[in-house]
Parts: C-alpha cells; sequence; structure tokens
C-alpha cells in the first residue's frame, strides 16, 4: 500500500490547477490530470474522491496561501477603519487575479447542475467569512460598531467590495482592475460600510 504524502497531494494540485484552467471544468478529467501528475488514476483517486473534491481543494489551496493569512491580519487589527481597508485592498486583488477569476467563473457555471458551489463555500469562504464575523463581535464590544448580526455585517462587506467594477470585470467588460480603480472602490466600501454599521452611525 503506497504511502499519502504532502508533497505528492501538492504535485496533483498543481497539475489539476493546470489542467482545470486549460480545459474548464467540464473538460478537465481525473485521468489526464493523473497523467500530468506522473501517476495512476487509482492513486489521484486515493487522495480525492470525486472531480469535484479535486477542484475545490485546488481552488481552496491558492486560497490558503494568500487569503488565510489575511484574515489572520484582520484579527489582529484594533481600529475596525484601518482593518477594513487592508482587508478590502488584498481580498480584491486576490478576487480579481486571472486564476481566481477563472475559477470563480468555472463555480458560477456548475453551480446550477452541481453540488460544486455549495462544496466549495461551505469548506472555504464560509470559514473565513465566520473568522470575520468574530471580530465583527469584538468591535462591537470595544463600541466601535453597532450591534447587528455579524454574518449579514461580513456578506454586506463582501458585497460593497465586489460591486462596481469588480462585476464589469467577471462579466468581461474589463480586462482588469488597475491598482487605482481597487484603492477607489475599497474606499467606497469601507466609507459606506462605516456608514451603516460604524460608531459614527449609530451616535446619528
Amino acid at each position: 500500500m503506497r504511502v499519502k504524502t504532502e508533497e505528492k497531494r501538492k504535485c496533483i494540485l498543481e497539475a489539476a490547477k493546470a489542467v482545470f484552467l486549460e480545459r474548464g471544468f467540464l473538460g478537465a478529467s481525473m485521468a489526464e490530470v493523473s497523467a500530468r501528475a506522473g501517476g495512476s488514476k487509482q492513486t489521484l483517486y486515493s487522495y480525492f474522491a470525486s472531480k469535484d473534491d479535486l477542484f475545490v481543494a485546488t481552488m481552496l489551496e491558492k486560497g490558503a496561501q494568500i487569503i488565510d493569512p489575511v484574515f489572520s491580519t484582520f484579527e489582529t487589527e484594533n481600529d475596525l477603519r484601518s482593518a477594513l481597508s487592508r482587508f478590502g485592498r488584498v481580498f480584491l486583488e486576490f478576487v480579481s487575479s486571472e486564476e481566481v477569476l477563472a475559477f470563480r467563473r468555472m463555480i458560477i457555471a456548475e453551480g446550477a447542475r452541481s453540488n460544486l458551489g455549495k462544496l466549495f463555500f461551505e469548506n472555504g469562504p464560509r470559514r473565513g467569512w465566520t473568522r470575520m464575523t468574530t471580530r465583527f463581535e469584538w468591535f462591537m464590544e470595544q463600541g466601535q460598531m453597532r450591534r447587528v448580526d455579524p454574518w449579514r455585517a461580513a456578506m454586506h462587506f463582501q458585497a460593497l467590495c465586489e460591486s462596481g467594477a469588480f462585476y464589469r470585470l467577471l462579466e468581461g467588460v474589463l480586462p482588469e482592475l488597475s491598482p487605482e480603480m481597487i484603492d477607489e472602490a475599497v474606499d467606497a466600501a469601507v466609507d459606506v460600510f462605516m456608514r451603516a454599521y460604524g460608531l459614527e452611525a449609530a451616535d446619528g
């Protein structure tokens, strides 16, 4: 019996990322991934039970490298506006990157036909945004934020960051988001969020 290794797992994920980006979700096959990873389909299935599982793991691997540290930083910031501004910029840079856009478009395309979207959300984004809700509760206790449903507040902040230019990018209307466009989008998102949820909003 072959022993699973982290090195082999990463090799598979790199091969899978290339195949998904080249073929799309529907066009990708476990056979091609295993061939590129230099192993058998049996070995591949010992690591990932299905193509859905492999796709989600590939996407989460990239997220863990970039977004997880950002959520960690958010948890250490003691000023709400500063925390949102810093997080928003890195978050929008991440979701607007070429690879993440490609994967997100695949998730949107397959969401209505499979369990892919739910599987990805439950294993990735939900965990990250839940960490933000915990910090929001701390900001509420510190008097920097109104006492509201922290999950709804987190979802509102995500929507504010992604509104406007990002959706035009997602739709293919814009070719990319410049640093200036990201700054403008995040500044606007933070301003609206603080007006809705910040202490100054509570004070009227």
